[in-house]
């Protein structure tokens, strides 16, 4: 069946920004708790919504880890961030082919809309599903189903790309075909193990998968 949506995870899928996210993550840490943290310990259950994250952390001091990182975050987005190269060229190709673009992220909704807006991709972006958008985060099938539902397209019309395990399983249990984006993974032995239906190294392979059905 001929493809109508295009579900899109953000971090790691549209945009660069793993390094922002860290340094985000990290900073909250130093401001709020008073001790540096590792790379590693800020990437603890990466790809869960962020107050998740925090709660694994620091439980008694989520509200004003979140408050923190998202002054950092917001400060210098426009800087650490930016869209993968080739991912406007995609969003742009598959409206071309009359699909309809949508995000579904773990991040907050606000957050999400500033990104896509201050990153430039915001024309072929119809909507996006953050974190309080679904009863339950990825890898739930919560928000895809929201996205399809503002979206008016059934799941066999679907397809949902992203880079991590939780994104690949959230179209599973959705019934949506999935695609790896290998172009910015963190782990691709993860991601190849989470048995999505394609697998796309470019942005440009996107296009090309939607197009063969």
């Amino acid at each position: 069946m001929t493809v109508r949506a295009v579900l899109f995870d953000l971090d790691g899928t549209l945009i660069d920004s793993h390094g922002l996210i860290v340094a985000s993550f990290q900073q909250a840490c130093r401001e709020v708790l008073g001790r540096e943290i590792t790379e590693r310990e800020a990437r603890v259950r990466w790809g869960e919504p962020l107050s998740i994250r925090f709660a694994a952390v620091a439980p008694d001091y989520v509200g004003p880890l979140l408050h923190a990182y998202a002054a950092f975050y917001d400060e210098h987005e426009p800087r650490m961030a930016s869209a993968f190269p080739g991912v406007a060229a995609m969003l742009a190709a598959l409206a071309a082919r009359g699909c309809v673009s949508a995000v579904v992220t773990s991040k907050r909704a606000r957050a999400a809309f500033q990104a896509i807006h201050v990153l430039g991709i915001a024309p072929w972006i119809a909507t996006a599903v953050g974190a309080e958008d679904a009863p339950r985060p990825k890898p739930a099938p919560d928000p895809v189903r929201v996205a399809l539902q503002r979206l008016d397209a059934a799941p066999e019309t679907a397809v949902m790309i992203g880079d991590a395990p939780l994104d690949i399983e959230a179209a599973q249990a959705a019934g949506v075909r999935s695609v790896a984006a290998l172009w910015g993974v963190q782990d691709r032995s993860a991601l190849l193990a989470s048995r999505p239906d394609y697998v796309a190294p470019s942005p440009a392979d996107v296009v090309a998968i939607v197009a063969s059905g």
